[in-house]
């Protein structure tokens, strides 16, 4: 039969402050061996760098864009304002959905787009030697206040 582990209680009462004491060595020991740890841990090296986009250098794809159609298929013109003068006007667009910016007949507005024509209510725009016109959006009047002239 095992005897239970019986410790006198003088015993205890002596020796308290002194296990008190160990315990809180141990304590400081174990916090001063983390904080150590942390602290002075080598510095974690960067990551590398990502991989660059596009093509690499020398090699250029846009033949092959302009091959398959997808050089410029895909930018958005807004009409925002127009000043109709013949070969001299001007129009306010927002091209791929930036803020608004004025443009004269013949600037460009993208890589192969330029502003061909300016209309009394569109433009025209010349996209790779195709023309295409882009009407201005009816404006809605208010119903109460000032109403634009020529309306």
């Amino acid at each position: 039969m095992i005897k239970p582990l019986f410790i006198p209680i003088e015993w205890l009462n002596q020796q308290s402050p002194r296990l008190l004491q160990a315990m809180a060595m141990l304590a400081v020991a174990i916090g001063v061996g983390l904080w150590s740890a942390l602290l002075l841990a080598p510095k974690p090296a960067d990551p590398p760098a990502l991989l660059a986009l596009g093509p690499a250098p020398g090699q250029s794809t846009e033949a092959l864009t302009n091959w398959f159609g997808g050089g410029n298929a895909h930018l958005r013109i807004t009409v925002v304002g127009l000043i109709a003068a013949g070969q001299r006007g001007a129009a306010l667009l927002s091209v791929n959905g930036q803020p608004p910016q004025a443009y004269r007949v013949g600037q460009s507005l993208a890589q192969g787009v330029t502003l061909a024509a300016v209309l009394p209510e569109a433009i025209a725009i010349d996209q790779d030697g195709i023309v295409q016109n882009i009407a201005m959006p009816s404006q809605v009047l208010p119903t109460q206040g000032f109403i634009p002239a020529g309306r």
